[in-house]
């Protein structure tokens, strides 16, 4: 027996103890009804323990997630649930190229029908790629997708199934979907044409009272694809409202359960105004094990009379080797496409300074975006911090889908010179000020409250980025070929779907005239731009620096 299987099984024999230590207080009896709830959320794709695009392995995944519940379902005699709080259709080359490239099932959906999902609720990124992949992998599933939130425009019904009902004994549980309403601030109008999206508060209060009343329901689970609105500890909120519902969704009255996904957090299960809630991060690292008891009644609906739970790590844990090894011949196609040579590079490019002064990384997303619009500006951030270095030699697609690693295809918008600015200044709140210690360098301070895929450049012009200005007036500088920025002429700038949505509160664009759309993704048009050369010679042209004024405010002429 390996480490990882006695590690598996002691994690195993430990919730067995508990789970005896919880349900000592009362013996079952015909009147109590137990049940284990597991929840997974945000898998994006990974249903493999490997990372396609570093070609090496990676925590989590549906295959660890198989092995923990074949174990949790072995230790124990009493029904044993398993949900899904979305984001499943995106995220690993595997899911893309099998599901979206090569038109083939969802490996993502037949792993969760192999592992026994009851229901998932649709994510936001399931609308990434067009009502079609969505549709085909939703008839694929053996359980429902559900979002009773989302609302076909044309006569008021449910786009997709609101909620599902499990008869188990004598006690019937509903479990209702919802998703983030923010997705037409993020998707293509195509992606999500014919639907528009409630609240998910208001949805709530509406299903959970049908759930309750007409399905006599005794439990009422929500798998919501949103975070939380508020920081759990302070109550304080933090400005996600359009997107994050969770806070709202646990005062609505008769939800037990609420499983949360979206923000990729680890929130461990644990009461909001009265509400059991948790979040189990992304990708299978996490799994959320709930243990219920529920007393029945002949006057009315079962309830809970005690529950115990927690996040369990899945990082390192078991895998279902059969059910990776069903995935092998995919996963072997998937690596001999992404080994596919591009061009050669002839020096090193890495990431790891981007966000602190012009890259070569960065400007090849420019380039690539200019070349395909012929827009007058780009805008881009870069998407992930662990794009590996590359070394002189060849560049593959694995290296550009690590670079680049969202399925974002481009827009161009026309805005004014001033809006441009306004654009800026937006990405420059990043930024806020510079420390100089008496024994060390300067450093750049910055916000952790802006996502660092929200940390946007510009090419097509130059400018400064002072951090020591006060919010809204940091970028300074801004010329275009030499002269200053004419705040009253017009642009076309490019960028990529998800910013121009709106995506990351950026101002003016989702607003903005739509001058040209891609039907092709950013990161098939980097391999494309990869392929014509015979050598890439990247260098960064340096048109922005992070630089305090010095000796008092430059007016140029």
């Amino acid at each position: 027996m390996d480490a990882t299987h006695r590690s598996i099984l002691f994690a195993t024999c430990c919730w067995a103890a508990a789970a005896s230590l919880f349900f000592s207080g009362s013996a079952e009896t015909a009147d109590t009804f137990r049940l284990t709830v597991l929840h997974t959320s945000d898998l994006h794709g990974q249903v493999l323990p490997f990372d396609d695009a570093r070609d090496s392995g990676a925590p989590g995944s549906l295959a660890r997630v198989s092995a923990a519940v074949t174990a949790i379902r072995a230790s124990t005699d009493h029904p044993v649930l398993l949900v899904d709080s979305g984001d499943t259709l995106q995220g690993t080359p595997l899911e893309e190229m099998v599901h979206i490239r090569w038109n083939e099932a969802s490996p993502t959906i037949e792993a969760m029908n192999r592992i026994g999902y009851a229901a998932m609720a649709v994510g936001n990124h399931e609308f990434n790629f067009g009502m079609g992949p969505l549709r085909r992998a939703e008839a694929e599933a053996d359980f429902p997708f559900l979002a009773a939130n989302a609302i076909k425009a044309k006569d008021g019904l449910p786009a997709f199934q609101p909620f599902v009902v499990k008869q188990l004994g004598q006690v019937r549980i509903g479990i209702l979907g919802l998703v983030t309403p923010n997705i037409p601030g993020w998707e293509e109008p195509a992606h999500y044409e014919g639907l528009v999206f409630q609240p998910m508060n208001e949805a709530a209060r509406h299903w959970v009272s049908i759930l309750r009343e007409d399905e006599n329901c005794d439990l009422v689970i929500v798998l919501a694809h949103t975070g939380f609105e508020i920081d759990l500890e302070t109550g304080e909120t933090d400005g996600t409202g359009y997107e994050n519902y969770g806070d709202r969704l646990a005062q609505v009255a008769g939800i037990d359960l609420l499983l949360t996904g979206h923000a990729h957090q680890n929130l461990p299960p644990r009461l909001l105004h009265g509400t059991i809630i948790s979040q189990p991060s992304s990708r299978g690292r996490v799994m959320t094990r709930i243990d219920l008891e529920l007393n029945q009644t002949e006057e009315g609906p079962a309830s809970i009379v005690s529950w115990h739970g927690e996040n369990i790590d899945l990082g390192e844990s078991e895998v279902d080797q059969v059910l990776a090894g069903t995935f092998e011949p995919q996963r072997r196609r998937v690596i001999e496409a992404l080994a596919k040579p591009l061009t050669v590079v002839d020096r090193v490019v890495s990431v790891r300074s981007c966000r602190l002064r012009d890259c070569a990384a960065q400007d090849l997303i420019h380039r690539v975006q200019l070349k395909a619009s012929g827009a007058d500006l780009s805008l881009a951030s870069l998407l992930t911090g662990s794009t590996p270095d590359l070394v002189p030699g060849p560049v593959t697609s694995r290296w550009v889908r690590s670079l680049y690693v969202y399925p974002n295809t481009l827009r161009s918008v026309k805005l004014s010179g001033a809006q441009v600015k306004d654009v800026l200044e937006h990405a420059a709140r990043y930024y806020d000020g510079i420390e100089c210690p008496v024994d060390g360098p300067c450093v750049v301070v910055v916000d952790p409250d802006v996502r660092h895929y929200n940390v946007d450049t510009m090419q097509g012009l130059s400018y400064r980025i002072d951090p020591t200005r006060p919010e809204g007036d940091r970028v300074r500088d801004l010329r275009r070929n030499g002269r200053p920025v004419d705040l009253q002429a017009d642009f076309t700038l490019v960028c990529n779907n998800y910013r121009a949505a709106g995506g990351g509160g950026f101002p003016h664009l989702a607003e903005a005239e739509v001058i040209w759309r891609s039907s092709e993704e950013v990161a098939s048009m980097i391999d494309d731009h990869l392929e014509d050369l015979k050598t890439w010679s990247p260098e960064a042209d340096l048109n922005w620096v992070i630089a305090p004024e010095i000796d008092g405010e430059k007016n140029p002429k």
